[in-house]
């Protein structure tokens, strides 16, 4: 997983390739919770590498741990949907409804 995972980029939106620490709770399945780290983000969706992607259409909420110095950190909470799985990761879409929250 520690590899950067490539692939095309097909969508209309601005990405930005950008590592984040990322906590992913699968809201179908109330335990799991895995941690893990994007590969890009835009405004309506984020592709997070995985070993393990979870199936399609599989509700989740994210966190995204955002470094903003040294010892202060801000986090974006978002719901949303896995639209796209592959060997590397998956890609979800952002609900509408995010939080920017310091931690």
């Amino acid at each position: 997983m520690e590899q950067l995972c490539e692939i095309a980029d097909k969508r209309g939106v601005q990405r930005f390739d950008l590592r984040l620490h990322t906590l992913l709770h699968e809201l179908d399945d109330g335990d799991q919770q895995l941690e893990l780290y994007t590969r890009d983000i835009s405004s309506d969706g984020a592709y997070v590498c995985s070993d393990n992607p979870l199936p399609l259409d599989t509700s989740v909420e994210l966190t995204f741990f955002l470094p903003i110095r040294k010892r202060i950190r801000s986090k974006i909470q978002t719901n949303g949907r896995v639209i796209r799985a592959d060997e590397a990761g998956m890609a979800i879409r952002f609900e509408s409804q995010y939080q920017i929250l310091a931690v």
